[in-house]
């Protein structure tokens, strides 16, 4: 699996049909380590045009599925808990990077840290999260 390959591209291949409905761009990614953006649509967005809770919750899922798909074991991973402080809104429209890293990885539980950032570098929030391997084999992404 080359997932080089999708780095700077809008991600339309993602196992997950949510991943591929944010419309994020996969900026970089290695060993343990992703970085994903993508603009705030007005379908993200609570009452006061800011990104919703459950959407920033749902990018930072994602985000983390990422770091934990570079690692390239052939089985699958489910969260078994997540971990959301909210510090700061970003409006409809703007852009947000979220950069997952995988703290460790045991055997049965991998342990994941995201933060997500506006263009100007304000820390918009912060998230850890475990997740449990399953007994299913991992969807390949697909190489085009």
């Amino acid at each position: 699996m080359n997932l080089q390959q999708h780095v700077g591209k809008v991600m339309s291949v993602s196992p997950s049909q949510t991943g591929n409905w944010l419309q994020f761009t996969l900026e970089h990614i290695e060993k343990g380590y992703a970085v994903i953006s993508l603009a705030v649509r007005p379908e993200m967005t609570n009452p006061y045009h800011n990104i919703h809770g459950g959407m920033m919750a749902c990018v930072i899922d994602e985000s983390i599925g990422w770091a934990v798909v570079s690692l390239e074991s052939p089985m699958n991973y489910t969260t078994l808990n997540l971990s959301v402080d909210f510090l700061y809104g970003i409006k409809e429209g703007e852009r947000l990077v979220a950069k997952s890293k995988v703290v460790r990885a045991g055997k049965k539980i991998v342990n994941v840290e995201c933060h997500v950032y506006d263009l100007q570098d304000n820390l918009l929030a912060k998230a850890t999260s475990n997740l449990v391997v399953t007994g299913m084999q991992r969807e390949r992404i697909e190489d085009n």
